[in-house]
């Protein structure tokens, strides 16, 4: 049995832990020590609108007092739909309080998904924001299971004075609190069963290592069905007394101005949505006299120089005005999960002034698994693991690359309704992510690709499709790709081949300076000389032997992961 890995090293912070306490404990705890404090708030017109932890503790209270009258009981399963809003976290609380089960639904889904998800889940009722009333409306019809669609708009209407003695029995950490449906990349959604110790277990650890207080405010950007956000952009700040503010839409221009107006100092966010920040700030940087371009180069290579030479971050001090007028200067830390973040990305940011915190978890571990919270971190690796939280390399090949496990108190109860699936990742206590990677000797953690994704050569080589796609996007010309294996028609060995979306605009642009003729002959001309440029940075056996074009972005999960089970295409020898 491996060794829990214990961290030493002086650039590894750590700070004590508040205790394991129910989803409702912790509420009640927060609202007794910042009553009036602001827990959460959304623009809604010209103003914001404020809810305190105290106010947000009584409409929890009188909530779940009226869901408990209309015959919502001890563990039935409720399920939320709905925009990111301070209703949908008293829906949440609400629930969690009376013992029910919440059931968080994607808004992006379709009125048929739903279906399959209410039915699956056994849910009695629905809680939905207005926008979603009708494609709920359309999922029940003629379900018998469901009796009831409340309103999340209008939650006062089910308002009743808290009768506490209306519930047979208290919250137990134990208690299941939530069933999550994953997306997937594989079309097979499951329901993760999490308890209250699964979850706030989590919050704990991540508590401990993530530094913030009472004094932040946290941009919740991302959609609150998922669970990094719900964890991570909900409980984690209520946990010691945060501020949540909700940006209104995921339009560029409103972040910015929520982020402006509520003097947010933290956010939470997928790779792409800090890839969109970087690339839209040297996008505008590009656009700017050439004086203002070599200022910029010649900041950026001081910084760069600064934290070579001294390990100091001077990226605060020398971008302080850029980020001033870009309206992220009150942001202090931001932090990505859901996906790797390219390594340039990480570094960019941190050189503009932008920490950044990668972390790695699953929806089975509630989710958070290790956080990159060193004084100094490897934007590679996704750092340590976080307290209580054990991870080991499942039979490591010749270059300590294997499958990545974890164990500790956040590890799900299993999958609702499905013991064949619960048993095939959970052994002996240990949760078999699936996810390959290996462990440096400071314990930090590196990710490699998914087990399920290996291409294995004809010499019995392993070939990490994501490395693959990692060099692929380089290219200015390869908007995205899946790199997968296929087997040779005569040989039967399986060789890499590359579905490529082309970057279009970038395309547009080689023509008009070429003054060539954009035709699907010349760009397969262009992509084949592109994949062969990338891959010659590779070893011969990782190379893409021939690749097929799709005329539109890939489709994905609601967390921005490529469905590869969907893919089939025309090869292109390369």
């Amino acid at each position: 049995m491996p060794k829990r890995l214990v961290h030493t090293d002086k650039h590894y912070l750590s700070r004590q832990g508040l205790g394991h306490i129910t989803i409702k404990g912790m509420l009640a705890r927060s609202a007794g020590l910042y009553p009036f404090k602001t827990a959460l708030q959304i623009k809604r017109g010209d103003e914001f609108d404020k809810v305190t932890y105290r106010e947000l503790k009584e409409r929890a209270d009188q909530l779940e007092s009226g869901l408990v009258a209309r015959g919502i009981k001890f563990g039935d399963r409720v399920a939320v739909i709905g925009e990111n809003c301070p209703e949908w976290a008293e829906s949440y609380f609400a629930l969690a309080s009376l013992g029910a089960v919440i059931v968080p639904l994607d808004s992006q889904l379709k009125a048929q998904e739903i279906r399959h998800i209410l039915t699956d889940s056994e849910s009695c009722a629905v809680i939905a924001t207005d926008g979603y009333q009708e494609m709920v409306g359309e999922a029940v019809h003629k379900l018998p299971t469901v009796r009831n669609v409340y309103r999340m708009n209008d939650l006062s209407a089910l308002y009743e004075p808290p009768q506490p003695k209306l519930l047979k029995r208290q919250v137990q950490l134990d208690d299941l609190a939530v069933i999550i449906y994953t997306s997937g990349t594989t079309g097979q959604a499951k329901g993760v069963m999490l308890s209250n110790k699964n979850i706030m277990a989590d919050v704990d650890s991540c508590y401990q290592t993530w530094f913030y207080d009472h004094h932040d405010t946290f941009i919740s950007v991302l959609p609150l069905h998922h669970t990094f956000e719900a964890t991570g952009g909900m409980l984690v700040p209520l946990y010691a007394g945060a501020t949540i503010c909700y940006a209104r839409s995921l339009k560029s221009r409103d972040i910015v101005n929520d982020i402006r107006d509520s003097q947010a100092t933290m956010m939470l966010g997928v790779p792409l949505l800090f890839e969109k920040i970087y690339e839209g700030i040297l996008r505008a940087v590009k656009e700017k006299p050439m004086l203002t371009r070599a200022a910029f180069a010649a900041s950026s290579g001081l910084v760069k120089s600064i934290k070579s030479l001294t390990g100091a971050t001077a990226g605060k001090k020398v971008f302080g005005s850029m980020r001033e007028k870009a309206g992220l200067s009150t942001l202090r830390l931001l932090v990505s999960g859901g996906a790797a973040l390219k390594p340039e990305v990480a570094v960019g940011l941190e050189t503009l002034g932008l920490e950044i915190m990668q972390g790695y978890g699953l929806t089975e571990s509630a989710p958070v698994l290790t956080l990159n919270n060193v004084a100094r971190p490897d934007p590679g690796s996704v750092g340590p693991p976080i307290a209580d939280v054990e991870i080991k390399i499942v039979e490591p090949d010749a270059t300590g690359i294997g499958e990545i496990a974890a164990r500790g108190p956040n590890i799900m109860l299993g999958y609702y309704q499905n013991q064949a699936a619960t048993d095939a990742v959970i052994r002996d206590g240990w949760l078999h992510t699936g996810d390959l990677g290996y462990i440096d000797q400071r314990g930090c953690v590196f990710i490699t690709g998914r087990a399920k994704n290996v291409i294995i050569s004809a010499a019995g080589k392993n070939i990490y499709p994501e490395e693959v796609e990692a060099q692929l996007a380089k290219s200015p010309y390869v908007a995205e790709s899946l790199v997968i294996g296929e087997k040779h028609e005569q040989t039967g060995r399986e060789e890499v081949h590359a579905i490529v979306y082309p970057n279009y605009e970038k395309l547009d642009e080689y023509a008009a300076h070429h003054r060539v003729k954009l035709d699907e002959a010349q760009i397969e001309r262009i992509i084949k000389a592109e994949v062969r440029h990338q891959c010659a940075h590779l070893a011969e056996y990782k190379r893409v032997k021939h690749f097929s074009l799709r005329e539109e972005e890939f489709p994905k999960t609601t967390t921005r992961k490529i469905k590869r089970y969907l893919f089939v295409g025309k090869k292109v020898s390369v």
